[in-house]
């Protein structure tokens, strides 16, 4: 017999203890398992004239619930809007039941309390959290292209005030009012919780479970008293006609400024959530408006693509065959103090490991710890260290020119000089002070890791590590196998990876690996759009509106053009002249001009500010200007990626489409709402995809010719995604 995933029993108080706790699992899920166990006690609460109060708690000991099962939404996107619909009515009806509860019913929040889990402690009469470190209580869903479909899109801005749920703290409001959670999907500890009146108490874990108990017995609760003034705003904002004006459009811009309006999740989020505190007419229709903007979107390619992207992301967490560690990471090296160096090291120092970094030059050292020291200063300056966490981390980085103090490091990453020579270099000397095993990580760009592995005495522990820049901001690594890596040693380079905070994706060894492979024909395609009389503005607004973070000739400038110049000759030397960097590329290397970093580029900086083009590149430019429609140099270059990303899952060097996809949306921001290059392209269609790579490679080179795997696919009616 099953266990139940939702238990009751009455305590002495006439209290009933209700238990969250599904078997087989780390996490909580408002599964439909969950809610149908869940509904039973509360009916069987509801028809006890015995019970005296309900307290909901989770039996799991640092999480309350993670929000609801994925799987059973992704289920429900596969239907159509009107199934969607009634889920969210479905819920709305059992959380309906705890707010019409004939007793008081509060929730004891413990650790992670997300999406489902946070609805339903909105329709509880209290909620009390504990000071547990992990506890974080949000509404994410606008993360996966939905919003809060159980009723929290309505009762957040009830509970807390409007311009807390849906606005950041801004310069206009005062202190204490501004949140937005809502709408950003941010999460609130404990302490801020209270503060926003999201709970109405918080206490020390030990004694969450009985003052739940007095609470809902008493119904007394300390709740957080905000000043006069704000209280007089809030009210302002949430509760006359002008003031929800004002927060609307102060809203909507924050939206659309971050946004562009790819993401309609939060504009609808916005629409009901104003809708919820409206007039009396309005609030009345706030919960049908939310549950059929929830029906709309759940079903949306834009929330299809966002949950592919979660899935992806989840199993990426997952060792390769399931392989254990090979070693227990605990003192770090790294070797070259640059700007990538640096940033590794701080990043390891952030995340609790010990490190050596070094260098050779003394001065290149020095500079190297003053940027650990910087990222440092700017997160106590943010408040995500205090001054003493701060300085301990930063104690953690050890300088160092001398080799001799990596003999006790469990992994090594080098980010060295990009020649080969030096790489191999660099591991015999390490090999001559470290006696024991040890990560050999390397983290380079696109040469060969088994090339590097070759010689080494043990080649199976010689394994890629690919960081982007900057470190502290780009979420990727890719783990690279050479022929000779273990499972062993990627587990330990993944370990230590997630332990840093970021997304994974493993691969084989191929130049480029994965995504410098994808990324390199898009920028040598507007490099040579550029070439061919295509103003920068125009390409640069177009896949700007395509969903780029940026444009692909300001994206040259912040990698920098001796970085990218030397991956695309790499990329030359391994697939031909397909990949031939363009003459303007050429000339910028001979000029020496790195792009932003040293103050010249493709455009030109005065104070490190962009100043337009570049006189000396613009001059390059021999073709007359030519205006193209923005449609075809999305395809151009959109259609750059596409092609370059089917000829890397041709390669086998990535599993399956949706790693590759993840890949290129955590490592260059390809737009989330398209899904990946892959994804795009099955939204196009294959064929469609086909007959303009044909077309583009008659008009604008052979390098456009679609790869064996667009023809197959193509003429055999498929797509790289099968639901």
């Amino acid at each position: 017999m099953n266990k139940p995933a939702v238990t009751m029993k009455m305590l002495n108080s006439g209290v009933a203890l209700v238990t969250l706790d599904l078997p087989d699992s780390k996490y909580n899920l408002l599964s439909e398992r969950v809610l149908r166990d869940l509904i039973a006690c509360l009916d069987q609460a509801a028809s006890d004239k015995a019970v005296k109060g309900m307290v909901i708690h989770s039996g799991k000991p640092d999480n309350f619930v993670f929000g609801a099962n994925i799987e059973e939404i992704q289920a429900v996107q596969n239907q159509t809007a009107k199934a969607a619909y009634d889920a969210s009515n479905v819920g709305k009806e059992i959380f309906s039941k705890i707010e019409k509860m004939p007793f008081r019913v509060v929730v004891a929040i413990n650790g992670i309390c997300l999406g489902g889990g946070t609805e339903m402690s909105l329709a509880c009469h209290y909620r009390i959290a504990s000071n547990h470190p992990k506890t974080a209580i949000g509404l994410p869903e606008v993360k996966l292209g939905f919003i809060p479909g159980w009723g929290g899109t309505v009762r957040l801005p009830r509970l807390i005030g409007l311009p807390s749920a849906v606005l950041p703290p801004l310069p206009f409001l005062p202190k204490g009012i501004g949140w937005g959670g809502l709408l950003t999907g941010a999460t609130a500890d404990a302490h801020k919780a209270w503060r926003l009146g999201l709970v109405d108490e918080t206490v020390e874990e030990a004694a969450l479970l009985e003052r739940a108990e007095q609470i809902a017995l008493t119904g007394k609760v300390k709740r957080y008293v905000k000043p006069m003034k704000v209280r007089a705003v809030e009210n302002f904002l949430t509760n006359t006609a002008a003031g929800r004006a004002l927060v609307f459009k102060a809203a909507m811009a924050g939206v659309m400024k971050e946004t562009r309006g790819k993401y309609p999740a939060p504009v609808d989020a916005l629409k009901v959530a104003v809708k919820a505190v409206g007039n009396k007419a309005e609030r009345a229709g706030a919960y049908e408006a939310e549950s059929r903007a929830f029906g709309r979107l759940a079903v949306s390619a834009v929330s299809k693509n966002l949950v592919n992207i979660f899935f992806a992301q989840t199993e990426s967490k997952k060792a390769r065959n399931n392989a254990a560690p090979a070693l227990k990471i605990k003192k770090v090296g790294v070797i070259g103090a640059g700007v990538m160096g640096a940033g590794i090291a701080q990043a390891a120092a952030y995340a609790g490991y010990d490190v050596v970094l070094k260098d050779i030059k003394q001065e290149a050292l020095d500079a190297g710890m003053a940027t650990v020291k910087g990222l440092f200063d700017g997160l106590v300056a943010k408040k995500k260290l205090s001054a003493t966490e701060g300085a301990s981390r930063l104690a953690a980085v050890k300088g160092t020119l001398d080799y001799a103090d990596m003999a006790d490091c469990d992994m090594v990453i080098e980010a060295v000089v990009e020649v080969m020579k030096v790489k191999k270099i660099v591991l015999a000397d390490l090999e001559k002070v470290i006696k024991k095993p040890f990560i050999f990580a390397t983290n380079t760009s696109s040469l060969s890791i088994s090339e590097m592995a070759s010689g080494a005495r043990n080649p199976e522990l010689v394994v890629g590590v690919h960081f982007f820049n900057p470190v502290h901001k780009m979420p990727l690594v890719e783990i690279i196998y050479g022929d000779t890596t273990s499972d062993a040693a990627a587990a330990s380079a993944q370990e230590f990876s997630l332990k840093l905070g970021k997304t994974t994706v493993f691969c084989l060894d191929r130049a480029g690996f994965i995504v410098n492979a994808i990324l390199t024909p898009y920028l040598l395609e507007a490099v040579r759009l550029l070439e061919q009389g295509v103003a920068a503005e125009d390409i640069e607004k177009t896949m700007q509106s395509f969903g780029m973070p940026m444009g692909p000739l300001t994206l040259l400038d912040e990698v920098g053009l001796d970085v990218a110049g030397h991956v695309a000759r790499v990329l030359h030397n391994a697939f031909g002249d397909r990949l031939n960097p363009p003459t303007i590329l050429k000339k910028v290397d001979e000029a020496k001009l790195v792009g932003k970093k040293g103050g010249e580029g493709i455009y030109a900086y005065a104070e490190g500010k962009r100043a337009g083009i570049n006189p000396k590149v613009q001059a390059w430019v021999t073709a007359q200007p030519v205006k193209k429609q923005r449609g075809e140099i999305q395809d151009r270059l959109a259609l750059a990626m596409v092609n370059e990303a089917a000829r890397v899952l041709e390669s086998g060097i990535v599993s399956d489409p949706r790693t590759l996809d993840l890949a290129m949306i955590f490592g260059t921001g390809f737009p989330p709402f398209l899904g990946g290059p892959l994804r795009y392209a099955d939204s196009v269609g294959i064929k469609v995809v086909h007959q303009k790579l044909e077309m583009l490679s008659k008009v604008a080179g052979e390098n456009y010719a679609p790869c064996q795997l667009i023809k197959d696919m193509a003429a055999r009616g498929q797509a790289f995604y099968q639901d």
